[in-house]
């Protein structure tokens, strides 16, 4: 990567940082396309080995709201799902991983936008974390899965949870990774950048936090999210 793709996977991050450490989610959503286009090397393994730290920064944050009873419903769809998304990362050529990259954030968008009430039952864990898995290890973004599966949860409470979750389970992906010849000297470099531009992010988002949970800006993240899909999108299929 040259010094400017890792400048702008910089701001990129230190952007979706602060929209994640506010909203609790949503920061992929908007810089993972952004990040493809200026190179696609920063997917996913860069953007999931900088994931564990800025996570746990979120879940310590307000650790004193973790609900930790839905983590082992979620790892139990979240682990195989990942490792079916490791074989997708190996065999799938750069358009086609821009393709399914492209079409998968655009599903999660309009499930978020609709908003669909789930229970809270074991399977909707599971669910949730089978997707959350799969998209971790080709998207580099685990929390949409899990963020639809806590969708009940509000505030600090679905914060917390969400990203002491995505903490944990990253940390196994990581391994997945590693062992399937993915994490390269470059991939470290990438991430210690991007490693730097979340900690930026997430001391932003301290004092916006109640602004970003507006409904408003919801939907500007939305907006952004879905241009960056289809740009992505397009240009993998052209």
């Amino acid at each position: 990567m040259t010094i400017w793709e890792l400048t702008g996977g910089f701001f990129l991050v230190a952007v979706g940082g602060t929209i994640a450490g506010a909203l609790g989610f949503g920061g992929g959503m908007v810089i993972v396309p952004f990040l493809v286009l200026i190179n696609p090397a920063f997917v996913p393994v860069p953007i999931v080995l900088m994931t564990p730290f800025f996570t746990g920064l979120v879940a310590w944050r307000e650790r004193d709201s973790i609900d930790p009873s839905v983590l082992k419903w979620i790892a139990v769809g979240f682990i195989p799902a990942m490792g079916a998304g490791s074989f997708t990362l190996i065999v799938a050529s750069e358009e086609t991983l821009g393709i399914v990259i492209g079409l998968l954030l655009l599903a999660v968008i309009g499930l978020q936008i609709t908003r669909p009430q789930l229970r809270r039952t074991a399977s909707t864990l599971v669910l949730g974390g089978g997707l959350g898995g799969f998209m971790a290890n080709t998207v580099g973004i685990p929390t949409v899965g899990l963020a639809l599966a806590m969708s009940h949860f509000e505030g600090p409470t679905f914060r917390a949870t969400l990203n002491t979750c995505t903490a944990f389970l990253t940390v196994i992906s990581i391994v997945v990774l590693t062992a399937a010849n993915q994490v390269g000297g470059s991939d470290l470099v990438a991430a210690t950048v991007l490693t730097l531009g979340s900690t930026v992010g997430f001391v932003l988002s301290g004092p916006v936090r109640h602004v970003v949970d507006r409904r408003g800006i919801s939907q500007m993240v939305y907006a952004v999210a879905s241009l960056g899909a289809i740009t992505l999108l397009v240009r993998s299929m052209s």
